[in-house]
């Protein structure tokens, strides 16, 4: 028993030592600020715009309204028994008439035999829950790339001024021929052709061929301020350039009016899952699509087995699952989405995916079993887009064959056309990540990024990054994942061209990286707090064991909030599936008379000013209630462990409370 002990208590000091042996980042000091390079022009972009309104927290569906039900109101069968498009259209329409609010689904299953179209501001699609309000599709459209629930805006061109001088990257100011159509406030984009001397510098002469000559929008922006006095005029713009803006290739700024915002979905499960030969018929068909949308959100959105899936394996998605497209300031988080029919080539199975697109943020998003599960996709302007806290599963480009399908490997991954200033934060992948030289592929995918990173990735199984930045990339951080950045290490042209072979630290000691999340770190930075941010964990172990009929308690450590704390309760009682509970809105959830019944798993959602913390789960285990002998080895050591898990949560607390 001593020496039981003895490594339990050695386990205990080296978990609450580890705070000790911390490690930053060379290109991430303590004293960090926008611009901090090393000798060799290596530096980190400030990701931290990335998300609505440049990361804030999702508006509380509770302060939405008017709302809409559309079942109480318009009549919207959510038994499953009849078509409820037109019902649930009627909803949207007459939010959109009265400026806005929440459509809400209540509990039940609808069945949606057209598509839904949401086509104006301040509309937000809201279900009682994932894990029991159901939509499922059932169409299948004779044309390509088609959305059942599409948000639309209509983004036009009106105004434009050439730039007077090149566009630096990572200045906030641009100097143009004429400031005297704008005004602060301004949507705006800053774009420049695609011309042969753009596409040479990139070594990309015969592989870039689909958008030459064509101007391209690469920084879609807000305007903050204009120095009309100045010669030439200045407009400040609320993010930075990502990358030179060169009057060579005919730099411009251009207004554009149209975008959708303050749009959301949630808390909803949905699938437009089929006939297995009909969704293997089409190309790219998606679930939702956000297109023109700016200050919007999806949230809690998960797929599921739709009745109307034929297929001999379970599937829940035609081809793709949530699609961003020519949008800004999007935010995806705690979402689920799996299990593509079609992950063939021509775009399919993209479950997470975004095309030329700025500060999209995915937080803590699941994908398992698609063709790319998180992809950027065609054209360039897709820049400062963070993954954080993502998890991809089982990537596979899938032939059928004889009715069966043959599945190759597959990562999630940059797909095209220099994708900027992007980072892959704290994921974890059983496939991988890749970036690099596409070459001719999808219609010249070419050079696909370019001062991108990865930062605390960790793997499983033979999970693996590829990363092949056109100029600089970074790897920093990784645990249990193999990394690849070398010329030898792939074949086929990946690495071709993106010499300097990308930045590589702390390879194997992800847990030493402080901070663990940049994105976190950055956008504290920028809101002048420390680098500390709302943490979330269970106040004693993570399995709490009472005999039934005795009064129970999950409690959770709180620490590093700001503001006002809210809670929510919930119940798992699924894969992705969860029920909130009502009437628990603090730190922890109480039984006062445990059943067996109350046996399983338990998390809480904790919100403060700034973010949204999840919990781990919690297991409550309720046992037949049966004295045991109070000196029974179970029972010492049971208290040993109590002791040994109490230690260690209290010294993490203690060190975590400590200044960086």
């Amino acid at each position: 028993m001593l020496r039981v002990f003895s490594v339990f208590l050695s386990v205990c000091l080296l978990l609450c030592s580890a705070r000790s042996f911390a490690e930053r980042s060379a290109l991430y000091p303590a004293d960090w600020s926008p611009g901090f390079h090393d000798g060799a022009g290596r530096f980190l972009h400030d990701f931290s715009y990335a998300g609505y309104q440049n990361g804030k927290n999702l508006p509380d569906p509770a302060t939405i309204s008017p709302r809409f039900d559309v079942v109480a109101e318009f009549g919207a069968d959510n038994q499953g028994r009849s078509d409820a498009t037109a019902a649930i259209q009627a909803a949207i329409d007459a939010c959109r008439s009265a400026g806005g609010g929440l459509v809400y689904l209540p509990a039940g299953i609808y069945r949606c035999e057209g598509s839904l179209a949401v086509l104006a501001s301040n509309i937000v699609l809201c279900g009682e829950s994932a894990s029991n309000t159901y939509v499922y599709f059932t169409q299948c459209h004779s044309t390509s790339s088609h959305a059942h629930l599409i948000f639309g805006g209509s983004v036009k061109q009106r105004d434009s001024t050439p730039l007077a001088e090149d566009g630096e990257a990572l200045s906030f100011d641009i100097r143009v021929t004429d400031s005297s159509a704008f005004s602060v406030g301004d949507d705006v984009t800053v774009g420049w052709t695609i011309t042969d001397e753009f596409v040479a510098e990139h070594g990309m002469t015969g592989t870039w061929q689909a958008f030459n000559g064509e101007w391209q929008p690469f920084f879609q922006r807000t305007i903050t301020a204009i120095d009309s006095d100045s010669n030439p005029p200045v407009i400040t713009l609320d993010v930075p350039l990502r990358y030179p803006a060169k009057l060579r290739d005919g730099a411009v700024l251009t207004r554009n009016p149209g975008y959708l915002s303050g749009c959301g979905v949630m808390n909803l499960a949905v699938s437009d899952a089929i006939e297995r030969d009909l969704a293997w018929s089409q190309r790219q068909t998606q679930i939702i699509q956000m297109t023109d949308v700016k200050d919007s959100y999806i949230y809690r959105i998960r797929s599921f087995q739709s009745p109307a899936c034929v297929d001999p394996l379970e599937k829940h998605v035609q081809s793709g699952g949530i699609r961003i497209n020519n949008s800004k300031r999007v935010t995806v988080a705690y979402c689920q989405m799996e299990n593509s029919q079609n992950r063939g080539d021509g775009g399919n199975g993209y479950l997470y995916e975004v095309r030329q697109s700025n500060e999209i943020l995915y937080q803590d998003c699941v994908a398992r079993k698609g063709r790319h599960n998180f992809v950027q996709n065609w054209g360039f302007g897709a820049t400062g887009i963070v993954w954080l806290r993502c998890e991809s599963m089982d990537s596979a480009q899938t032939y059928l064959v004889l009715g069966e399908e043959v599945r190759l490997r597959a990562f999630s991954e940059y797909h095209h056309s220099l994708s900027m200033a992007c980072l892959v934060d704290s994921c974890f992948f059983n496939d991988g990540w890749s970036a690099g030289n596409r070459r001719h592929y999808s219609t010249g995918g070419g050079h696909s990024a370019t001062q991108c990173a990865l930062w605390n990735t960790r793997g499983l199984d033979k999970a693996e990054i590829r990363s092949y930045n056109f100029g600089h990339g970074y790897v920093i951080g990784t645990k249990d994942i193999a990394v690849k950045t070398l010329g030898h290490e792939v074949t086929g042209g990946l690495t071709t061209g993106t010499e300097p072979w990308d930045y590589k630290e702390l390879i194997d000691a992800a847990d030493l990286l402080e901070p663990q999340s940049l994105y976190e770190s950055q956008r504290n930075r920028r809101l002048g707090f420390d680098e500390h941010v709302l943490s979330v964990s269970p106040a004693r172990d993570g399995i709490v064991q009472v005999p039934e009929g005795d009064a129970a308690e999950l409690r959770l450590l709180v620490s590093h909030g700001r503001g006002t704390l809210r809670y929510q309760w919930y119940r798992v009682s699924g894969d992705g599936i969860h029920e909130a509970l009502t009437g628990e809105t603090g730190d922890s959830l109480s039984f006062s008379l445990a059943s067996e019944q109350d046996t399983g798993g338990y998390f809480c959602e904790v919100r403060d000013d700034f973010y949204t913390r999840t919990s781990p789960v919690i297991h409550l285990v309720v046992t037949e209630n049966k004295s045991v002998p109070a000196g029974s080895p179970g029972v010492w050591i049971s208290g040993v462990l109590a002791v040994v898990c109490f230690f260690i949560v209290m010294m993490r607390e203690k060190s975590a409370s400590l200044p960086a």
